[in-house]
């Protein structure tokens, strides 16, 4: 796991969304128009709230995409978070002197979606995976 630093507009961004959310917040990381949230594990329906206004009114002030994702300790079930709202068939980990490369098994239809435009979801998935767990990288097969 790599030491995870926050700069100031980050943990801005976690008051922010912990404050109107009431969920605690792990990790955040800024992206262009998105946010990603790492909300602890059983916060996550707490993070986007009954009818989802929680993520509607973050979405509204910060204008820009946000997103929750629930932590695990278990890499496995983590890296398959991440992967939300595209189903994972599987997740296999490749162990080399203690480091993890995962591979994930994803449906035909979806992998161009997870990989996103430019890679920019796979990105985002491999930096939350190595700062989390001892992920040096994330495949798609």
């Amino acid at each position: 796991m790599a030491e995870i630093v926050l700069s100031n507009e980050t943990v801005q961004y976690i008051n922010l969304a912990s404050k109107y959310s009431g969920a605690s917040i792990r990790d955040c990381i800024v992206e262009d128009d998105r946010v990603i949230f790492i909300v602890e594990k059983g916060q996550l329906g707490i993070a986007i709230g009954s009818k989802a206004k929680n993520l509607e009114k973050l979405r509204m002030l910060l204008k820009k995409i946000v997103k929750f994702v629930e932590f695990d300790e278990d890499k496995t079930r983590f890296v398959q978070n991440l992967c939300k709202p595209y189903n994972v068939t599987k997740v296999s980990f490749e162990e080399n002197d203690g480091v993890s490369v995962a591979r994930i098994e994803v449906n035909p239809r979806d992998k161009s979606k997870l990989i996103g435009k430019g890679g920019r979801n796979i990105n985002m998935i491999r930096k939350m995976a190595q700062r989390h767990h001892q992920i040096k990288d994330v495949q798609i097969i």
